[in-house]
């Protein structure tokens, strides 16, 4: 067979693909359990989902306490020390991930299908019996407080959390890191953990998940023998503001002296995961900058060399998230970064994407997602989606289709609906002395300078 190769090779049709039919029970303790088989290795991921427990929760004064209690999780049980926890888990070949979310709080492990029984029991004991001894929580608190104070310093991290301070509104806890605030984080202790666990882990507010090599009717009694004892009355979720700080297109200037970037994050509120414009909403930002191909990284990177990637996205909450563009410049092509940033958003919302456009953001998305399915990690996690957000157990059987259904009328609808160029907030993290007489020559908004130890009051 012979090729022709000044010919550029063209795509093939998009393959089917067929999520995992999940299924669902109910114990009689009020615990939820997701299932999905997937049968082509013997192993199995069990992902806890607690939607009561996550960081938008917490009270004032408890900023941070999600996150310390998500890690406290892996200090040992009332049977068990945290090194003979350990042990157990070396001994059944599991490593425990424990972590917060905004929305959840999370606990994760893979297991071969043989030691399902075990494995189900050692989780079962870590989610409704730990002990938080005292030491251990001090020692995670202290690793907790040294990664604040890590992001401080370290540019890009910095710059989301400035573009969380001043795109919320004070009164929202997505204004501060969802690692929490240094001062509350600081006074918080074991019998904060210990509270925090009793009136938030309860099996109303939680899912287990299972994902892998399974029988569904015999790993649902399994669930049963390990679960079946947990009590508590339900919790109930946080109502997170998520208003903006400002309502006006503004420019926040925060000073990182003898920086020679700028970490540029340009953006507004956005919109929750349940909201109905969700699909049309992922295509317009595969247009705009979330691929390799966007309008954003064509310009700023491929036509004038800016920087070497920029992207743009929802963080989608069950609340509001931010919508942010971000990316990193030479100090001495901040202004231009802007300027082009801005005339890219001017032009799609003119005019709207191509039906090449369009075409090629669908595909892309529809392509990708099986992909993000190639392990029972992976598709516990999607799984997890159903649980958070309360999407129907067949959610997922139509989503490629849902993605492909967008029209172009729908994305230009859709952008013009939710990007708001007069409502931007503009943050820009780097040398304040050679970018303030520039950014404010441009007159796009007056420039509010920040000096570094902003960041120290908004962690």
């Amino acid at each position: 067979m012979s090729f022709d190769r000044t010919l550029e090779p063209r795509p093939g049709a998009i393959r089917p693909f067929h999520f995992p039919a999940a299924r669902r029970a109910r114990l009689d303790n009020g615990l939820s359990v997701l299932l999905a088989a997937r049968n082509a290795l013997p192993v199995v991921t069990l992902r806890m989902t607690v939607t009561a427990a996550g960081a938008a929760g917490e009270g004032e004064g408890e900023e941070g306490l999600a996150t310390l209690a998500a890690n406290a999780l892996e200090g040992g049980t009332t049977r068990l020390s945290g090194e003979a926890l350990a042990w157990e888990l070396e001994r059944l070949g599991l490593q425990l991930e424990t972590w917060a979310t905004w929305d959840a709080l999370h606990l994760s492990c893979t297991t071969v299908a043989e030691q399902l029984p075990a494995a189900l029991t050692l989780l079962a004991e870590v989610v409704h019996a730990p002990a938080f001894p005292a030491a251990e929580v001090a020692r995670m608190r202290g690793e907790q407080v040294a990664q604040l104070l890590q992001r401080q310093v370290e540019p890009r991290a910095l710059a989301d959390d400035m573009a969380a301070h001043f795109l919320f509104s004070a009164d929202s806890p997505y204004a501060r890191p969802l690692l929490g605030r240094r001062a509350a984080l600081e006074a918080l202790g074991a019998p904060d953990v210990r509270a925090f666990h009793a009136r938030r882990f309860t099996p109303h507010d939680a899912t287990l998940i299972l994902a892998g090599d399974l029988e569904p009717e015999t790993a649902v009694a399994l669930v049963e023998r390990s679960f079946g004892d947990w009590s508590g009355a339900a919790a109930a979720r946080a109502d997170v503001p998520a208003r903006p700080r400002f309502t006006a297109l503004n420019l926040q200037l925060v000073d990182r002296p003898g920086a020679v970037q700028s970490e540029l994050r340009i953006g507004h509120v956005g919109v929750a995961r349940s909201h109905p414009d969700y699909f049309s909403l992922l295509v317009m930002n595969a247009i705009l900058g979330g691929a390799f191909t966007s309008r954003l990284n064509l310009c700023l990177r491929e036509r004038h060399g800016f920087t070497y990637g920029v992207r743009s996205g929802y963080s989608f909450r069950r609340s509001p998230g931010p919508f942010l563009i971000q990316t990193a410049v030479g100090t001495e092509v901040t202004v231009r970064a802007i300027q082009e940033t801005l005339r890219e958003l001017r032009e799609l919302l003119a005019d709207g994407p191509t039906d090449a456009e369009v075409s090629s953001a669908r595909d892309y998305l529809a392509g990708i997602f099986p992909l993000e399915l190639q392990t029972t990690e992976q598709l516990a996690a999607k799984l997890a989606e159903l649980a958070v957000h309360d999407l129907p157990d067949d959610y997922f059987e139509e989503y490629r289709a849902r993605i492909l259904a967008v029209s172009r009328d729908d994305v230009l609808r859709v952008a013009r609906a939710h990007i708001r160029p007069a409502d931007l907030t503009m943050v820009v993290v780097g040398e304040a002395d050679a970018l303030e007489p520039e950014l404010a020559a441009t007159g796009l908004a007056p420039v509010v300078r920040h000096a570094s130890e902003t960041a120290v009051a908004a962690g």
